[in-house]
């Protein structure tokens, strides 16, 4: 490998003062004490007795610690060793101290194993050991949550009042042991009550063999002692195979009559015990999915074209040793060979740093080593590596974060196959034990979600010429240097050239430093983000306030447009008047400035105050009343009051929609005019009680869509801030949804021969982005919706068949993309469970991805004012008619941009 110009620091790729190769090697040592959790010896490498031993402490199998020998021994004297500094005393940490049995074994830095003799004359290539701090547990079994029975559980040290998760649970029935679990599940609930570590739930499903109708009690203990939790035990009554059976014929018969109803589904559903994977239980999805990826990627990407070399780019300062080799050694592992890891020292001056890197560098030709003399911030060790690449393709890796082994064979097939010069898969966390959760599965390519969060993060790859060409990462923005550079690199890109890649294939390290610990725990890259992304918005001429959302690195993207080119507002209602006057009351209250006119589309009410309510509106400036005596019909409605409107933009809002934010029309107006190519925007509906009725459309889950996030509080983040930053999605409701006359134009306008009452904005949102517009949900529009309160509910007797034509006709129409939001991942279920349920994809039913053709520009790349069209009366919009659907443009880092999902 030829050796890198650098000016600035040491290329040590071609140092050879140690041997590569070392045959014969020998570790000469003894283990002379072992006290309560101390470990007391020394040893030597016999090659070169006068270097300092470096060893690796695996616990269970995983990298714990690294320790240097060089305590002074006097006692090996008479070895006559070139040093007496030889010796070793390593404390077991506390979070092995846990009363549990576990292995510990010694091994090189580059992963020979160490045996070393003891008093007994025993050579111990492991020890066991159990060990038992001062301690207490704490936990609460919270009972039956969802259809599955959950708690918490934490270990508690008397000396530091640390609390750990981890704890065993052992479950019984009149003292017969049912099953044992530990308690490592995301509960920051938990985390936030009482300061403990958040992985510390369990959640339980009881085995089919046990439900037989009768009540059974369940004991929940705490090992090792037995301690049985706050809440234990618990009395269940579980249905019977007989009744489940009874129960599953019901719930089959249901979808047979109803296909997409849901709701009877999930009503049914509840009376049994849940039996599926969920995030609560991510790592029992972990072991099914993972052996499924390589083939997964091989059917749907087919083979990598050629075999470019992919350059590695890692930053080093000053990482936890341990954690520092598992991330080697996990590049190492990579099934695809052709790889370069440049490992640039930023100064860390750490002299058993230096003998690992140094060792690194010797242990394998494809690892090089450059040394800053001077720290420089990791944007500019980032660059030092980019300028010394020499691979096509540049991978972006943290010094203590870890790849799958097919990561890289995986991305290169995505590649060849995409065409894409911009790359992310899916990531997760993982623990010093090795633990994975908290999995961050992505949407496609968002443009509008980058802006409020860097929810692309890691693992990117690019290809090596396109970074130089941006000039890789800015220094100003240490912290956030990644998601600079993933705005810069959306500025030229074109749609096609960015591929996300649903794997799991990068674990980002949880340590008390980085941001994978919490949001608060680099404030500073969270105010980097924010001016990255101001910058970006500069440069695009849009002019924008961002600041963050509270404590998250998730920012508020407030833009200041100032076109004001006209909005008609369209409220359809029947009778109901209290409730529509303070619909239109509080429009009128909160639009000062806008200019906007109000049709209120009176579908047949009927009486004397409704007569008088529509005469008193019809004086009202800028308002019109039309009657529309047919049976209701929202699409027809609709489409008739878009006919008589008069301005370019078309707000549809339900009669018990009620608005109480001055700047509520200027936020939706704005986001549209960000982009001619932003079709819809969507607000934020919260039920009476505060929780959240709509954030968002996704498609397929139920069967047709269903609203994101029902039910949740309302400020609460949701899934990785989903809940709470604006973003591209497939669809959103009509109860509040702003459209552009043209877009709306374009698809056609509401389906008012097929779908009349259900579904139909969820029609027109899938027409309006089949014909090149893009669909945006705002965060920061919340309105209260009183759902359904003019019209009933769907599911009532009389309109059951209404229903089912029109589940059948959105699946006859649109069946080919329901299963496919690309919004939401594709390991999320389709069943329910939104943001939560998971899926394990088998290969065989993998579709092959064929390489998009060019696109247009996924972003305006400059916003210009516009004069705005002349006010006209439209034409009639015509009911949409199902047909073969046009083709349409798709859409598709350092660890100090996160957010913590929920």
């Amino acid at each position: 490998m030829a050796k890198q110009p650098d000016t600035n620091g040491v290329d040590r790729t071609k140092r050879s003062d140690l041997p590569l190769v070392r045959p014969g090697r020998v570790i000469l040592g003894y283990l002379d004490r072992i006290e309560d959790a101390s470990l007391v010896g020394w040893a030597v490498d016999s090659l070169v007795p006068d270097r300092t031993l470096t060893m690796r402490v695996l616990i269970d199998g995983q990298i714990a610690d690294v320790i240097s020998c060089d305590v002074n021994r006097p006692d090996t004297a008479p070895l006559n060793l070139p040093t007496t500094r030889v010796g070793f005393d390593y404390m077991i940490p506390l979070r092995f101290q846990d009363g549990l049995r576990h292995v510990l074994s010694f091994a090189t830095l580059d992963g020979d194993p160490i045996s070393l003799p003891t008093r007994g004359g025993l050579v111990l290539p492991e020890l066991h050991f159990c060990l038992k701090t001062r301690i207490h547990i704490e936990g609460v079994l919270d009972g039956l949550v969802d259809g599955m029975i959950q708690g918490w559980v934490v270990r508690v040290d008397e000396r530091t009042n640390t609390k750990m998760g981890g704890v065993r649970v052992l479950i019984s029935t009149k003292g017969q042991p049912l099953a044992e679990l530990t308690a490592n599940e995301f509960r920051a609930d938990v985390a936030e009550a009482t300061g403990a570590d958040p992985s510390c739930g369990f959640s339980y499903a009881l085995p089919p063999e046990l439900r037989t109708g009768k009540s059974i009690v369940l004991d929940f203990h705490a090992m090792p002692d037995r301690i049985l939790l706050r809440g234990s035990p618990l009395e269940l009554a579980i249905p019977a195979e007989a009744e489940r059976a009874r129960l599953s014929s019901l719930i089959d018969r249901a979808d047979e009559l109803f296909r997409y109803a849901y709701h009877l589904r999930r009503e049914l559903k509840a009376a049994m015990l849940a039996e599926r994977l969920t995030l609560g239980n991510y790592e029992s999805w972990v072991r099914q999915s993972r052996k499924h990826v390589p083939a997964r990627a091989t059917a749907r990407y087919g083979a990598i074209g050629g075999s470019p070399l992919v350059s590695i780019l890692c930053p080093v300062f000053r990482p936890n040793q341990a954690e520092f080799l598992a991330a080697i050694d996990s590049v190492r592992a990579q099934t695809y060979p052709n790889w370069e890891l440049i490992l640039v020292d930023d100064a860390s001056k750490d002299e058993a740093l230096s003998e690992t890197l140094d060792r690194m560098a010797r242990v394998d030709p494809r690892i090089r080593l450059i040394v800053l003399p001077r720290n420089g911030g990791i944007a500019a060790a980032t660059n030092k590596a980019l300028e010394a690449a020499t691979g096509e393709v540049t991978a972006f890796f943290d010094h203590d974060d870890v790849l799958e082994p097919f990561a890289l064979d995986v991305m290169l097939r995505a590649r060849t196959a995409t065409g894409a010069r911009l790359l992310y898969s899916d990531e997760d966390k993982i623990d010093r034990s090795g633990r994975v959760s908290e999995p961050n599965f992505k949407p496609d390519f968002n443009y509008r979600f980058l802006l409020d969060l860097n929810y692309i993060c890691h693992l990117v790859i690019a290809d090596t010429a396109l970074l130089r060409e941006a000039g890789g990462l800015d220094p100003r923005f240490d912290g956030a240097q990644d998601h600079d550079l993933l705005l810069r690199l959306a500025e030229k890109l074109l749609a096609h050239e960015i591929h996300h890649v649903p794997e799991i294939l990068y674990h980002w390290r949880i340590t008390a430093q980085s941001t994978a610990g919490g949001a608060a725990a680099k404030p500073r890259a969270a105010l980097a983000g924010e001016v990255a992304v101001a910058e970006h918005l500069k440069r695009r001429n849009l002019p924008a306030k961002v600041e963050r959302r509270g404590s998250l690195t998730c920012y508020q993207t407030s833009f200041r447009l100032t076109e004001n080119p006209g909005i008609s507002i369209l409220i359809p209602f029947r009778n109901h008047i209290d409730l529509t006057r303070q619909c239109v009351e509080a429009i009128r209250a909160h639009s000062d400035g806008m200019k906007i006119e109000i049709l209120l589309l009176d579908n047949w009410s009927q009486g004397a105050e409704a007569e008088a309510f529509c005469t008193e509106q019809g004086n009202e400036p800028d308002t019109k009343v039309l009657r529309i005596a047919e049976p209701f019909n929202y699409s027809l409605i609709n489409n008739r009051g878009v006919a008589a409107a008069a301005h370019p933009f078309l707000l549809f809002m339900n009669n018990d929609v009620i608005v109480n934010d001055p700047s509520w029309l200027r936020t939706l107006l704005n986001e549209a005019l960000t982009d001619p190519r932003v079709g819809a925007v969507g607000a934020k509906l919260l039920y009476p009680n505060g929780t959240v009725q709509h954030a968002g459309v996704v498609l397929g889950v139920g069967g047709v869509a269903d609203h994101a996030f029902r039910g949740l509080p309302s400020s609460a983040p949701g899934y990785i801030a989903h809940a709470i930053a604006a973003r591209e999605v497939a669809a959103v409701t009509a109860a509040c949804m702003l459209v552009r006359r043209e877009a709306f134009e374009a698809a056609g306008g509401f389906d008012e021969a097929e779908l009349g009452i259900a579904f139909n904005d969820v029609d027109l949102c899938i027409k309006i982005r089949e014909a090149g517009y893009r669909i945006v949900f705002t965060p920061d529009v919340v309105c209260e919706h009183r759902e359904s309160m003019s019209r009933g509910d769907d599911l009532d007797e009389d309109k059951l068949s209404r229903f089912m034509r029109e589940n059948e006709a959105m699946r006859g129409r649109w069946g080919h993309l329901l299963a496919h939001d690309p919004f939401y991942n594709r390991h999320f279920t389709r069943e329910g469970g939104l943001y939560r349920d998971l899926r394990s994809l088998d290969p065989k039913d993998e579709t092959p991805i064929a390489r998009t053709p060019a696109q247009p520009y996924p972003i305006a790349p400059v916003h210009a004012p516009r004069t705005p069209a002349p006010s006209r009366p439209a034409k009639p919009a015509r009911a949409a008619k199902p047909v073969a659907p046009p083709a349409r443009a798709k859409s598709g880092g350092a660890k100090d941009q996160r957010v913590t999902p929920r």
